[in-house]
């Protein structure tokens, strides 16, 4: 999108005309190798099958090494975060576990209770783009599959058995 706008950008600063405000951009962004989740300090990009990322309304972003650390955050963002509130969330995204591409979290499903380890060696949500995707993964790898409406602070607080917790 930037690489679209740029060119009538640059035209109209150097012919001194007002430049209009668009939408903020509010598509995933690329996870960097020095990123790190803001709940427990692992770094995302290492665990691309399990990231997830918020995208504010000011086009900052945060990325998770898991979908729990994900809910965990927006569970207390007071505590993870000072300078965004729920309000200022603009996108959600999780990686679909077996394609690693980005998908709308509230749209994903995820798996509860299957044998798939997190990236800290603990239970997780992996994450699917579509519910028959999640269903054949749960039916592989056991487990119950959810959409994300359904993964509670309760369902978050049964994932705390493991040494993710917080």
């Amino acid at each position: 999108m930037i690489r679209r706008l740029l060119p009538a950008l640059l035209a109209a600063l150097m012919l001194g005309q007002p430049v209009a405000a668009s939408a903020a951009d509010l598509s995933p962004q690329q996870v960097q190798r020095a990123t790190r989740c803001p709940v427990c300090g692992m770094y995302p990009s290492r665990t691309p099958q399990w990231t997830a990322q918020i995208v504010f309304n000011d086009q900052s972003a945060s990325s998770f090494d898991s979908p729990v650390d994900l809910f965990r955050f927006m569970g207390n963002m007071a505590l993870f975060d000072k300078q965004h509130k729920v309000a200022d969330i603009g996108a959600i995204y999780v990686a679909d576990y077996n394609t690693k591409a980005w998908t709308d979290a509230k749209k994903a499903f995820f798996v509860l209770g299957s044998k798939a380890l997190g990236p800290m060696n603990d239970p997780n949500l992996p994450a699917f783009a579509t519910r028959p995707t999640a269903e054949a993964f749960a039916k592989a790898q056991g487990g119950k599959v959810l959409a994300f409406g359904e993964v509670t602070r309760d369902v978050i607080k049964s994932l705390n058995s493991g040494g993710h917790q917080h």
